[in-house]
């Protein structure tokens, strides 16, 4: 896959779902609060290091699927804009008080977590083939993209990490509800132009 085949559109869509607090910004924000920003860092790594693991399976698993039933990718295509709209609309309506979760032993922690979120799991299968460019390629054009989702995402962790303590001890619910809203409307305009620059 050639680096101009990283859409506007994709970078957009990382971007919106990895600063959206969820379940490994949470520990990382608990961990930076409870024992200090290394064990926040170590949470991230280790979350990044689960990923890798999510992106070579599923791109083994889409590959093999792909092979066995060419037609499957316009499946995916319309089930992974309709989880595209339906993660904004989750998003927008979350309104939960914190971002703080209990327990954690760091970069163990945040590896367990992200290999078995479901969440983690759907998105890389149903996501990241929207952006595949060459169908004779497809399992090293998903890695590529599991490997750009994966640093996005590193680097959210690692600025949740840092800014935690702002974000814990000055207006919590606040900042949280503000990223939600422009995440969550992000993504819908994100699923709504791939429908239509797709189907239509």
């Amino acid at each position: 896959m050639q680096l101009q085949s990283l859409t506007i559109e994709f970078i957009l869509l990382q971007i919106s779902v990895a600063f959206s607090p969820g379940l490994i910004i949470a520990l990382v924000v608990n961990e930076a609060v409870q024992k200090g920003r290394k064990n926040a860092l170590q949470v991230a790594y280790g979350a990044a290091a689960g990923a890798v693991g999510i992106t070579i399976i599923t791109a083994g698993v889409i590959t093999y699927i792909f092979s066995l039933i060419p037609e499957i990718l316009t499946f995916i295509y319309i089930f992974g804009i309709i989880y595209i709209v339906y993660k904004g609309i989750k998003t927008i309506q979350d309104k939960s008080d914190s971002l703080k979760v209990l327990g954690s032993a760091s970069f163990l922690s945040g590896f367990k977590i992200n290999l078995a979120n479901p969440k983690m799991w759907i998105f890389y299968l149903s996501v990241l083939p929207l952006f595949i460019t060459d169908e004779s390629n497809i399992f090293s054009s998903l890695i590529f993209l599991g490997i750009v989702t994966i640093f996005i995402n590193l680097f959210a962790d690692i600025s949740y990490a840092l800014l935690s303590s702002y974000l814990f001890n000055n207006s919590t619910t606040k900042v949280k509800r503000y990223i939600n809203i422009i995440s969550g409307v992000c993504l819908i305009g994100i699923g709504i132009y791939l429908f239509f620059s797709r189907f239509i």
